[in-house]
């Protein structure tokens, strides 16, 4: 069976643990040719292509699109014409990435009560609609399949499991892909990361007065939040022992400021990277911002585009909000969260003023950064503020 060629949920990247195939671009039947891309997975909030390694036919297509499977899942079969479908059943049969023998994405999970696995619903169903199914007590050998070839979806069961939602007023919005993705990753974070929190207020007159000066002499309008992703830079540079990430036992320091922006989208919150931030300008620092929010809205960022970030800036300010803390996005050891700049009264030299004032608040991978190290990283903000 040496011709058969398994087409498996490849690794995209080192957090990547599983894939859900968005769109088939071969059916089953058609002859693929090497390079031809066959199907896109969203995995981390990004859809990639699978580009054929070989030539042959696309015997078997084993997964249906909004279905999410593990790395290493068996997903399909290329093989010639000339293979027996015989050889095929064989070897998926035998395949080690079969879904019959997928690992459970968390080892501390409650298991699933599964489905006898010589029931026609269990050839049927991917392992994560067999999880659904017994999450909502639902019975797969009642449920009629909409998928090719009969196949269950994760439709399927919550259309058996809430056939009376309509009339208690309650919509069942499935979870995207990247809300998943989202998921999985900060409830991750939260349980395994020991989170503590720095908050500071800053005075930004200066900052402002600084940014009308900028977008009165040129062409590209600095927000202030590209601003303040500007000064976090130069911080980090002041202050580099927030300026890591934590990968297994080693502490991975960087040299440049490569500063991830959360990004909101309809889809969800994307960390963007904007790398050597501390080597550009605010204008350069406005260009890139307004570049990967447009491929974020337009569903292209690339793996590069989420990848390397050595610290995260979140702002809300926009949204109204205050304050508020954010949950630290692994591997990097920080984030900060911006609220709103408003008018309040200070008190300078013993004198009340009205200064324009913003909250922000750091949260720290106590593993890697000490509250004294995150405390020293906030008064070099203050001071970069302050300078402007």
């Amino acid at each position: 069976m040496s011709d058969i060629y398994p087409i498996a949920v490849p690794k995209w990247g080192i957090e990547m643990v599983e894939g859900t195939i968005t769109t088939w671009n071969k059916s089953q039947g058609d002859a693929v040719a090497k390079g031809d891309e066959v199907f896109e997975m969203e995995s981390d909030k990004i859809v990639n292509v699978w580009e054929a390694p070989v030539d042959g036919v696309l015997r078997r297509v084993l997964a249906e699109p909004g279905d999410a499977h593990p790395v290493g899942a068996l997903l399909g079969v290329i093989a010639p014409a000339a293979v027996s479908d015989g050889d095929i059943d064989t070897f998926i049969a035998g395949y080690a990435g079969d879904d019959a023998k997928e690992a459970p994405a968390q080892a501390t999970a409650e298991p699933a009560k599964p489905v006898a696995q010589t029931s026609d619903a269990y050839t049927r169903s991917s392992p994560s609609v067999r999880k659904l199914a017994d999450e909502l007590n639902v019975d797969l050998s009642t449920v009629t399949g909409t998928g090719r070839r009969g196949r269950i979806t994760d439709d399927d069961v919550r259309d058996a499991a809430g056939g009376n939602d309509e009339a208690v007023g309650v919509q069942v919005i499935p979870l995207s892909p990247t809300r998943k993705t989202i998921a999985r990753r900060l409830t991750e974070a939260k349980q395994t990361i020991p989170h503590f929190y720095l908050s500071a207020d800053y005075a930004l007159d200066g900052l402002m007065a600084h940014r009308k000066t900028l977008n009165g002499s040129g062409d590209t309008k600095v927000s202030v939040n590209d601003l303040l992703v500007w000064c976090v830079g130069q911080a980090l540079m002041r202050e580099p022992r927030v300026n890591v990430n934590l990968v297994g036992d080693d502490i991975h320091q960087f040299e440049a400021a490569n500063i991830a922006v959360a990004i909101a989208t309809d889809d969800g919150l994307y960390p963007a990277t904007i790398p050597g931030v501390e080597a550009k300008s605010p204008a350069e620092v406005a260009q890139a911002t307004g570049a990967l929010a447009e491929k974020a809205r337009s569903n292209s960022l690339t793996k590069e585009d989420i990848s390397g970030g050595s610290f995260t800036v979140s702002n809300l300010g926009m949204y109204g909000i205050s304050e508020f803390t954010a949950i630290i996005n692994p591997p990097m050891g920080a984030i900060l969260a911006l609220g709103k700049a408003e008018p309040k009264v200070v008190v300078k030299d013993g004198e009340q003023s009205i200064a324009t004032v913003l909250t922000a608040t750091l949260s720290c991978d106590h593993r890697v950064i000490d509250g004294a190290v995150g405390a020293q990283f906030m008064a070099a903000l203050r001071d970069v503020i302050d300078g402007l």
